[in-house]
């Protein structure tokens, strides 16, 4: 049975979503909303240049048109073709069109019944000239030819069965957004799985879920890389039960991300970490465990981040420069001392010369470049 909802600023109609289903005529999840509302966001901010300093090419072949004319060197330019792979009920598509002013948008889904829903909300919200719905195989839609300046993929599960496909449809400079929903393998729970979707080893500690992030970001750019094309992060988070990463074609050769590539070595008893280029190494007199291959670089754009409020914490933490963050009550644990409060540990690894934040990532968790002794010292 149908329902009408409203998220953004839009009105559409789906499932009732008392018990959620992926079997469901018409899937919404409400819960995924921070989702679509980070990817209305990115629709509507993510590339913002200077005009004067486009490097070696005119503005115009970067795909964007510049949507503030009184100021031309800091013009938004938006995406002027966008695919949605799994539509639903179309709201993701509806939003972008509402509230980012987003045009030739193609809501897609294999599903007839979705298909159908993603009509009548089109009318609904008087934006049939905005966005088209689509009832195609992903697959098959994305092979047809056309190029897209953003591409978002979100399905149950892995993305990477479908990225291959999206990347090959992904225009020069444009940007492809992926969910993934097995975070149980990207976290480390289910490590043989992990290898097996994503070819590299999670690693189940106080930072898994940056882990598997960096090793989401990483699949996606080893894809592209046999395409020939090079991907940047632009954006990542981990919200509820998905990872999310947003990452752009740049013009860029294998080797200029390559040296961002590699493992982070671990130590379970002393909680010591740091990067390499190779699976080994030891502390404490045993054998490191290890997470990799991934992306050890930045997960962030920081110019797109200076009006970013959907999730606390990202800005700052974009400003250091680690991958990785330090679960607070481990460390006490490990070190036998207790626990402090977060604004006081940050403020004293600051007062030390340390770069320090909270992270979205976790809770009791802080991002700095300080090493492990020096954070159990200002316990």
């Amino acid at each position: 049975m149908a329902e009408q909802y409203r998220e953004g600023k839009a009105r559409f109609y789906a499932s009732e979503c008392t018990n959620l289903s992926a079997k469901l005529p018409v899937f919404y999840n409400p819960v995924m909303k921070l989702n679509r509302d980070v990817a209305v966001w990115v629709v509507k901010t993510l590339i913002t240049k200077d005009v004067n300093n486009v490097p070696h090419e005119d503005v115009t072949s970067f795909g964007y048109t510049c949507s503030d004319s009184s100021k031309p060197n800091a013009c938004r330019y938006k995406p002027k073709s966008i695919c949605l792979g799994m539509e639903a009920s179309g709201v993701r598509a509806v939003r972008m069109a509402l509230e980012a002013d987003a045009e030739n948008i193609i809501a897609n889904d294999a599903s007839k019944d979705a298909f159908e829903a993603m009509q009548k909300n089109i009318e609904l919200n008087n934006i049939t000239n905005a966005v088209k719905a689509s009832n195609k195989d992903v697959k098959q839609l994305l092979a047809e030819g056309n190029l897209y300046d953003y591409i978002d993929i979100d399905p149950f599960g892995t993305p990477v069965y479908y990225a291959e496909s999206a990347i090959n449809a992904l225009s020069k400079n444009g940007v492809l957004a992926v969910t993934a929903t097995d975070t149980s393998c990207l976290c480390g729970r289910f490590v043989n799985a992990c290898i097996k979707k994503y070819s590299s080893r999670p690693l189940n500690n106080g930072f898994n879920k940056e882990t598997g992030v960096r090793i989401l970001v990483w699949k996606m750019q080893e894809i592209a890389l046999k395409q020939g094309k090079v991907l940047l992060p632009i954006f990542a988070h981990s919200s509820n039960h998905y990872m999310r990463a947003y990452l752009k074609q740049v013009p860029l050769k294998e080797e200029d991300i390559k040296t961002k590539q590699g493992y982070i070595l671990y130590c379970h008893k002393c909680l010591n970490r740091y990067v390499s280029q190779v699976m080994e190494g030891e502390c404490c007199n045993t054998k490191m465990a290890y997470a990799g291959p991934l992306w050890l670089g930045s997960l962030w754009d920081k110019e797109l981040l200076d009006e970013f409020s959907l999730i606390p914490h990202i800005r700052e933490e974009s400003l250091i420069d680690v991958p990785w963050h330090y679960d607070v009550h481990k460390v006490a644990k490990a070190y036998k001392k207790e626990a402090v409060k977060m604004d006081y540990l940050i403020n004293a690894l600051q007062k030390n010369g340390f770069k320090a934040s909270r992270t979205h990532f976790k809770p009791e968790g802080v991002r700095t470049d300080a090493d492990i002794n020096s954070i159990a010292s200002l316990l």
